[in-house]
């Protein structure tokens, strides 16, 4: 509804969308949750592609972090990505104590809730088995190696894709920091002293047709969308 809206101004426009319940659902460890927002803001980019035209929108898919959430070998091609690793044969397995022998989970977390539903404080099986736990439940969590004091699993630290589409998108090549994104899409919308005096408050003069429109959505661990 904002595109249809906000295309029919003839300066054209700057939107900016947030998939934010992909970061509230890794801040609980609610793994499988997060993965169904990230196929919602999935939706979202499809709608986007469909509603504008490539020769004059430039669409951008970006993440603003990271979270603290991880992949654990080695699943076999078509686990459920919610499920576990468990052979024998190659040594797979989550070792405890007293030779207790337990899968471990595909995703886990660095911290967060988590670790209080998998931690069992029985020293000689300290860590629930997966495989008696129902993952595919919408209340599940991914295990978490420590628990944090404010019961939010924290963002990460890596890199963050930056996807890009339509004109000026090979300005969102390569590494850089964060904040050259700002500086790229500036140029790309054809934005000058005139246009920021007029959007700062400085000039009442309306500035000239943006060159490109702009569309940035935004989401939190999109490596999720990568992955998936």
């Amino acid at each position: 509804e904002a595109i249809k809206r906000l295309r029919k101004n003839p300066n054209g426009f700057f939107l900016m969308v947030e998939g934010g319940m992909i970061d509230k659902a890794h801040h609980k460890n609610w793994a499988k949750k997060a993965f169904e927002e990230t196929l919602e803001l999935e939706k979202a980019v499809k709608a986007a592609l469909d509603l504008t035209d490539e020769e004059d929108t430039l669409i951008i898919v970006t993440a603003d972090h990271s979270h603290a959430m991880t992949m654990n070998g080695y699943p076999a091609r078509g686990n459920n990505i919610l499920g576990y690793v468990f052979n024998e044969a190659r040594e797979l397995w989550n070792g405890q104590l007293e030779g207790t022998k337990a899968a471990w989970s595909t995703i886990s977390y660095a911290n967060g809730l988590g670790f209080w539903d998998h931690f069992t404080q029985n020293k000689s099986m300290i860590w629930k088995d997966i495989r008696d736990l129902d993952y595919n439940d919408d209340q599940y969590r991914s295990p978490a190696m420590v628990p944090t004091y404010d019961e939010y699993e924290t963002h990460g630290g890596e890199d963050v894709p930056v996807l890009a589409n339509g004109p000026w998108a090979h300005l969102f090549t390569g590494v850089y920091e964060e904040s050259y994104i700002c500086h790229a899409v500036e140029h790309a919308a054809g934005w000058n002293a005139e246009t920021k005096d007029y959007l700062f408050g400085e000039s009442n003069s309306a500035p000239s047709r943006f060159s490109t429109n702009i569309l940035l959505l935004l989401s939190s661990a999109l490596q999720l969308l990568l992955a998936g």
